[in-house]
């Protein structure tokens, strides 16, 4: 009877702490990016001056940022390096009221008109530019209409979050560790498309993952699956598309239980007989580096020299900028390393935090078909990137030797960061044994980490706009 007892008490309060977790979050994240909101420099986040020009535009409010001493709608934070140091930041930015300009005379091209209304360009930028135009009632300067738009895309992002994290039935310390990381939360606090794609996706996989739990979808949960999958294939980046290829598994799995069932029991023969499924996976490998390699053939300058990029970008650091080194950086740790200034084992202990929120969630995924397929869209989402960032060189003269030699530049890894969710149906797998209890320790070890190294991540770009 005391044993029974102790294991009520035990799962009673798991189910308690799990239940504050959303609530837990929304604290952390509403402060920790207010804070982020108000301090970090503008423009920090990657292509800063576009979505502050795009976001303006669609509230009506062009304006020439070369009034703020930026000659270009480029990115990062050079321009404002010496108002920082000379100490009239305040003046420049928040005081100075922006200079109205036609769109048309926008120094970049594309910006001569609103984004497509079916494009993730114009819905990733429509909270931001909601928040821009109630900063300029405030007061029309680029300060302001800034600080106002970051403070309410924060907020509005915060609590589309917290519902997320509220409704999913299963996995929600990984909802809410990659919320809390400083490459999300700093999205949230910026202009950026990011952080739409971010909640769009967390949302679909939400859904997905209370389909997996029911184990059955009503009709109301398809009308679910529909809205949110037009959501992705316009509201998110391209490359978050792939994850569009859960929906005919779940058609197969609750409309077709018949061939989902067959294939069920060919995997659980594969599982049992270790060669067959080494094989079928090595071959299931094999054919997805043959289709990028078909493609590479076609494009990118040939196979051969695809591969020959491959290998050198990740034998030799050609730039620590951008590339494909910083993507270990920028996954979780680092915005924008160059500007960030943020040491490697930030990077390092968000890893160790991904991997223990992993472990400790409850398995809930009841078949190998499930995990098997999360792990190829996952694969297939990191070679859609690479293979569009195979050829992306810097334009403008001179070339520089690493450009020369075959250096891969543009990669990011924010493009990757909420395609980590699907790492959730391979850890949470009925037959994947290694399981970290203690809850409330992980919750802490989340939460800690989180205030931790986004505070870190202030400092250190401010440190690096002063000092370096």
């Amino acid at each position: 009877m005391k044993k029974r007892k102790e294991k009520k008490s035990v799962s009673s309060s798991v189910v308690g702490e799990k239940s504050k977790v959303h609530k837990v979050y929304l604290i952390i994240s509403v402060l920790l990016g207010m804070i982020l909101a108000i301090g970090m420099p503008f423009f920090n986040e990657p292509d800063g001056q576009y979505h502050y020009v795009v976001s303006s535009n669609m509230a009506n409010l062009s304006n020439d940022i070369s009034a703020y001493g930026e000659p270009e709608i480029g990115t990062g934070i050079d321009r404002q390096i010496k108002a920082y140091q000379q100490g009239d930041y305040f003046q420049t930015y928040y005081l100075t009221k922006i200079v109205e300009m036609p769109m048309s005379k926008q120094p970049r091209e594309g910006l001569t008109e609103n984004p497509n209304l079916k494009s993730y360009n114009f819905w990733g930028h429509l909270i931001p530019s909601i928040g821009v135009w109630l900063g300029h009632k405030i007061y029309p300067s680029i300060g302001v209409m800034i600080t106002t738009a970051r403070l309410f895309s924060v907020l509005i992002n915060s609590l589309l979050m917290f519902f997320i994290i509220k409704f999913v039935k299963k996995g929600k310390m990984i909802f809410v560790a990659l919320s809390l990381t400083p490459v999300t939360l700093n999205s949230f606090a910026s202009l950026s498309y990011d952080s739409l794609s971010f909640i769009l996706v967390a949302w679909l996989m939400a859904i997905i993952i209370n389909s997996l739990v029911d184990q059955k979808i009503n009709w109301w949960r398809w009308v679910e699956l529909g809205v949110a999958s037009i959501s992705i294939y316009f509201g998110a980046k391209t490359n978050f598309k792939v994850l569009l290829l859960f929906i005919p598994i779940l058609i197969i799995m609750f409309i077709f239980p018949r061939i989902y069932s067959k294939i069920s029991l060919f995997l659980s023969y594969l599982w049992r007989n270790k060669r067959g499924i080494s094989i079928t996976l090595l071959v299931e490998i094999g054919l997805l580096l043959s289709i990028l390699l078909f493609l590479l053939s076609l494009k990118h300058g040939g196979i051969f020299y695809s591969i020959y990029r491959f290998i050198i970008n990740y034998s030799v650091n050609l730039r620590d900028y951008l590339s494909v080194s910083s993507v270990f950086y920028n996954l979780l740790g680092s915005p924008y390393p160059n500007i960030n200034y943020t040491p490697a084992w930030v990077s390092m202990i968000w890893y160790i935090v991904l991997f223990t929120t992993l472990l400790s969630e409850d398995k809930f995924i009841k078949n190998k078909f499930i995990s098997l397929t999360s792990f190829i869209i996952f694969l297939l989402g990191v070679m859609a990137v690479y293979y569009v960032y195979m050829t992306y060189t810097p334009t403008g003269a001179p070339v520089g030797n690493a450009t020369i030699l075959g250096q891969m530049q543009g990669l990011q890894g924010r493009y990757f960061t909420p395609t980590l969710f699907l790492l959730l149906f391979i850890t949470c797998q009925e037959k994947f044994k290694i399981k970290i209890n203690g809850s409330k320790g992980v919750l802490l070890f989340v939460a800690g980490t989180a205030v931790l190294t986004n505070l870190l991540l202030l400092f250190s770009t401010l440190f690096g706009v002063y000092y370096l």
